[in-house]
Formats: C-alpha cells, sequence, structure tokens
C-alpha cells in the first residue's frame, strides 16, 4: 500500500482550486478531508469530503461539509461512516443551516426513509436551537 500523496491540483500558481488526496488509487486521508474545493478568487474553501479506502468517513465529525459562498459559513454537512450515513449519538445525519448559521433543517435516515421525530431527537433540536448543546 503506498503512502497518501496530494494528487491533483488544477492551477499550478496562484490559490489551490482543488486537492484530491489517493490512496491507490481512491480517495483517502485519515489526518483530514480528502477532497477540498477552493473558491477561485479568494481560496476560502467551497467543500471538504472526509474518505477512508474510498468511502466517505469520519470518527468524529461529519464526513460532508458544504459552505456558503458569501458567508463562509457552513450551509450543510453529512455524516458517514464507511460509505452510510450514520451518527453515534442522537444527531441528526444531515443539516443544513441558514444564512446566520442557525440550524435550519435537521434529517434522521433509517435505511431509505427519513426518520421519525422521536422525543430524543425532539430534545436534541431544542439544545442545538437554543445553543445549549447538540449543535455542530
Amino acid at each position: 500500500m503506498s503512502a497518501p500523496m496530494l494528487e491533483y491540483r488544477i492551477e499550478e500558481e496562484g490559490p489551490v482550486f482543488s486537492e484530491l488526496w489517493l490512496l491507490d488509487d481512491v480517495p483517502h486521508r485519515q489526518d483530514g478531508p480528502a477532497c477540498i474545493m477552493h473558491r477561485k478568487q479568494d481560496g476560502a474553501v467551497a467543500f471538504e469530503l472526509w474518505y477512508e479506502h474510498g468511502k466517505l468517513h469520519r470518527e468524529d465529525g461529519p464526513a460532508a461539509l458544504y459552505y456558503d459562498c458569501d458567508t463562509g459559513r457552513v450551509s450543510e454537512v453529512h455524516y458517514f461512516r464507511k460509505g452510510e450515513l450514520f451518527r453515534a449519538d442522537d444527531g441528526p445525519q444531515t443539516m443544513t443551516f441558514d444564512a446566520q448559521g442557525r440550524l435550519d433543517r435537521a434529517l434522521w435516515y433509517e435505511g431509505d426513509d427519513i426518520g421519525l421525530l422521536t422525543w430524543s431527537r425532539w430534545l436534541w433540536l431544542t439544545r442545538a436551537r437554543s445553543g445549549t448543546g447538540g449543535g455542530r
């Protein structure tokens, strides 16, 4: 197995537009996102994807993060483990945020279906929206 390496850059000079870390020809990086897309004009991150052996995966946070191009704030997150939507705590696997960074929508998935709002999920949302925990 070869060592992870920075494999692809669109621009040779100036701000990097995108980065892709590969291991054996699949996206992989253990100490950060394997795919990072930067905004060309200022180099700010537009999105980042965490991969392990070609599958979206992150143990300690969301594996897919998307940023609002105007504000630079996180606009959407998705939690994955080994390529599957998964979150160990009672939090949602997918969340979207408004332009001010407030939680806009939270989704729990159960197989191919969006899960029902249970009591523990309602408590999680209440804490997240009040700023007392449960957020990103």
